[in-house]
Order: C-alpha cells, then structure tokens, then sequence
C-alpha cells in the first residue's frame, strides 16, 4: 500500500437536500490531489459493511490510452482504508463484486503464447487488498469474432459483424448470485454465439452455443442479455432479418428473436411488432417479470413515434401482454411548449436522436424508461484535412408503462448540452427508481431557464461553473427538482454519467474532479 496511506484522511461531509424533492443525503470526502489525472469510474462494490470499492479505469501517454484500474476501498464515512492498482498488461477487468469478505474482479487476459482469451478470477481479501489469480476457463482466439482495422483513414472493415464486445461480455445478476459470459463465435455460415453461466463460486452451471440456422451474422443483431437471478436462466433478445434490406414493400423487413438458455437446452420465442418500425429493444427482469421495451416508428428504424413494450412470463415463455403507446400531449407540450407541442401530437410528429440510458422496474412492476436525445455532428476543415466533432446531449424522456402495457405517463425534461469532447465524462445524465419515484442527476448552470408555457431548461455552462441537480418525478408523473451541489461549494465537477448505482439502490456513487483535485460524494436517496 502506498505511503500516503499512513496521514491520508477524508474529511466527512453531511447535508441533506430539502424543499421541493424528497431529502437527499449527501456525504462527501474531502478533496484530495489525485495521482491519476484521467479516469473513468467503472465499477463499485458494497462492502457489506456501510462502506464500497471502486475502480477507476486511468489513462496515460500522449495519445491518452488505458494503462490501469486504481481500486480504493471506502469505509461508511468516506475514508479510503485500502488502495490498490492493477496495471493493464493486455488484459482489462470485466466485473468487480464482494462476496463472504472477498473483493473479486474478473479479468480477461490475452494469452499470446497459447493464443487464448483467458478469463480468471482475482480474489482478496477486504481487510488488505492483495490479489491471488485463479483461472475460470479460457476461449480460442480463432474461434472468438474481433474486429479488424484497415489502414489509418480507412476505418473498420467488418465492424458491423460483431455483436457487442469482441472480448467477450460479462453480465452479474441482480443479486449477484450468477456471472453470465456471451461470446459471439465466429462462423461464417451462420450466426453462433457461447453462453457460459457460473455460480458466484464459479461453479459451472451451464453453458450453451446456438446458432441461428441458415442465418449469417449481417441478419442478426443481437440487442440486449439478462439473467434471472433465482435460477441462473438467460434471455437472451436479437433481431433477425429476411434480408439486406431494412424495409419491405415500405414495411419492416425483420423480426425480433427472443431464447431462454438454460441447462435444460434452448427454448425460442418470435414475435413481430404489429407492422411498426422498432430499432432496437432492452431487457429487464425481477423476480416476477421478464420486460422487453424500446422505441417505434411508422416511417423507419431511426425515428420514434413512442414506445412499445412486451410482458412476457419466464416459466412458459409466452407474451402476457403488449402494447405501442404514442408520446403523450403532456410529453410533447413539456418538449415544444403548449400551442406547438399540441399541433405536433395531432401531425403525429416522430422524434430522432434518441439513447437508453434507464431502464428500471418499480416495487408495483411499473417499467421506467428514459432516454436522451443524443448525437454526434462533424465538421471538417478542408484546407487542413482535420475533423473536429461536436457531441450533444439535449432533452431526458422518462415515462412508465404498466404491467397491461399502458403508457401512465411521459415527459421530457429539457436540457440543451454540446461539447467538443472535454466535457462528455460531465453531461448526459444518470436515472434510478427508489420508492417509486424517479430520480434522475445532471449537471447544468447556476441558473436554470425559464422558457414560456411555465417550462424549464437545464443549459451547460463551463465545466468548472457546473452544478448538479436531482430531478424526482412522482409515481403520478409530477416532477420537481433542486439543486443538490452547488459548483462554487464543491470545488470540484461530479460525472454523472459515470455514477454508479449500489447493489441496494439506495445511493448513488460519483466521482468529481477539477484539475488534480479530486472528490467522491455518496448520494443517500
């Protein structure tokens, strides 16, 4: 452990939030001068004990690339008591959880000399963190698809061919008590993927390989995996194609697969949807339902008219209910004011630009969704050849749907954000659901405008000037909002979009930092 740990001690920190939304308590460290300037939080852990772990991915070099996790350990009161830091030597981490007193991280490892990916197990105890390595299985590289790069200027050849991470994806259920692991397999004849499931002992509980016969990876898109955390089942969600073409004869050209993987074998599940366009779809699950939501169109992949949403029952694998609801009035006057947002709800106006960044379900299985309206724009100056992007972050939709598939209510939250790419670890925004209420945290100004038809909006400012609100929208769709930190108080700026939410939703973990200084504030909802 490093020396600083002999005189290092946080200063706690408490206040809560009063007013308008529910209280918030807020507990903070003091600011400390952090010896890793450019990180990224990528996991955290509940100790068991009031206290967490994080692990903050670092970059380092002249073209900033990842060279490290630096894991800490926080007791209940925001002192760091153990630190650790793990040095990328063609290996990454995939997962971090506590378990019976052990901090363990899953690593994959690239094994040059019997080219292998290699995943394995790093164990430790909590009380000084010193990790043993045990390996878990190992996976083929010539059996796992990768990506590969032409030439500088000529971009990824095959990149639309390869679902999701080409280092495989690690999935935790709920509770903890499965680690799930998807592989897309490389097979030229037709799509084929590998799911192994373990017990947090990692015991073997299955693994399964299923193709799609007859069907190549260009006309499969797989979407979304969850677990379900009583049994170690996976449902695992794709869409398939009939060909190349997105639409046929001005209609969808596809439909959406859904399979439940299990010791047993597989079990296969189709369903259309209804003649509409739907890009995309998420799963969810509890211990009572299986929940499959996203967005649909009636003119293409890429515009959204309003969400669609499928109840499906896990143990019969049927769809209980169903349902395509339109963005409400209330949504669209919230989004475009009072006269304009009425006249574009009866010319059925679709939106575009639209991200999943929430998906929960509430104590009375209610599904919450929210989304934001994101996109990237390029400018290129053609005399220097140099391309600059400009990132945008604007309006939150949240809604919730029923368990009979019903719209109760949506609405946007306003918020205009751009950056150049200096700013994106400090815009977007981070939701959770407690007690039924949303909350959702953001960065904006000082001053919140006010726009007409009694509107507000969030507007970005510098990022040294931004402070950090709480928004909580009410089970009847009310919402309010505070503003939680104050910049000037702080000293330093949170990342909202890379908190992370404990094992028992009942915090929020961000990291802020403002040069070299650093600060971590634990948000009690």
């Amino acid at each position: 452990m490093k020396s600083k740990l002999l005189y290092i001690l946080l200063i706690l920190f408490t206040f809560s939030v009063t007013g308008q939304i529910s209280p918030i308590q807020v507990t903070k460290s003091s600011i400390e001068k952090d010896s890793k300037k450019d990180t990224q939080l990528m996991f955290t852990a509940d100790d068991g004990n009031g206290g967490f772990v994080t692990a903050r991915l670092f970059y380092g070099g002249i073209i900033k690339s990842p060279k490290g996790y630096y894991i800490e350990h926080y007791d209940s009161n925001l002192n760091v008591v153990q630190e650790y830091e793990y040095k990328i030597d063609q290996s990454s981490i995939k997962s971090m959880f506590v378990a019976d007193g052990q901090l363990k991280l899953i690593e994959y490892k690239h094994n040059r000399d019997d080219k292998t990916n290699d995943y394995n197990l790093l164990s430790s105890s909590l009380s000084k963190l010193n990790f043993s390595s045990k390996k878990i299985f190992s996976v083929s590289r010539k059996d796992v698809k990768k990506p590969f790069f032409l030439a500088v200027g000529f971009g990824i050849s095959n990149l639309d061919q390869v679902d999701h991470d080409p280092t495989g994806e690690v999935y935790l259920s709920e509770n903890r008590n499965y680690i799930t692991f998807n592989f897309d397999i490389k097979d030229d004849k037709e799509e084929t993927h590998l799911v192994k499931v373990f017990d947090n002992d990692l015991n073997l509980v299955f693994e399964n390989q299923f193709k799609q016969k007859g069907v190549k990876d260009a006309l499969f898109i797989y979407n979304s995996l969850t677990i379900d955390d009583s049994n170690g089942d996976v449902f695992f969600l794709g869409k398939l194609y009939e060909s190349k073409r997105m639409k046929k004869k001005g209609k969808s050209n596809y439909q959406y697969k859904l399979y439940k993987l299990n010791a047993d074998g597989t079990k296969e599940l189709s369903f259309n949807t209804e003649e509409n366009f739907v890009g995309s779809m998420e799963l969810i699950n509890n211990d009572d339902s299986l929940i499959c939501v996203g967005f649909y169109s009636e003119k293409n992949d890429f515009r959204y008219k309003g969400t669609v949403y499928y109840n499906l029952n896990k143990e019969n694998f049927t769809v209980n209910n169903s349902g395509f609801n339109p963005f409400t009035e209330q949504f669209m006057v919230d989004k475009y004011g009072e006269k304009r947002g009425k006249r574009k709800k009866e010319k059925g106006k679709e939106l575009s630009s639209l991200k999943y960044r929430g998906l929960h379900i509430d104590d009375s299985g209610n599904t919450i969704f929210t989304a934001e309206e994101y996109f990237v724009k390029s400018h290129t100056n053609y005399k220097t050849g140099h391309t600059t992007y400009t990132y945008y972050y604007n309006d939150i939709l949240a809604c919730k749907i029923n368990s009979s598939g019903a719209m109760e209510w949506a609405r946007n939250i306003n918020k205009a954000q751009k950056t150049s790419g200096n700013a994106v670890d400090y815009y977007s925004y981070l939701s959770t659901v407690k007690n039924n209420r949303v909350i959702i945290l953001l960065n904006g100004s000082d001053k919140v405008k006010k726009m007409r038809d009694d509107r507000i909006r969030f507007d970005d400012k510098r990022v040294k000037k931004l402070s950090l609100y709480a928004i909580e929208i009410l089970p009847n769709g009310d919402f309010n909002y505070e503003q939680v930190i104050n910049n000037d108080e702080s000293k330093v700026t949170y990342k909202v979009s890379e908190g992370v939410i404990t094992d028992n939703y009942d915090s929020v973990i961000l990291e802020g930092d403002k040069g070299r200084k650093k600060r971590i504030v634990k948000l009690t909802l």
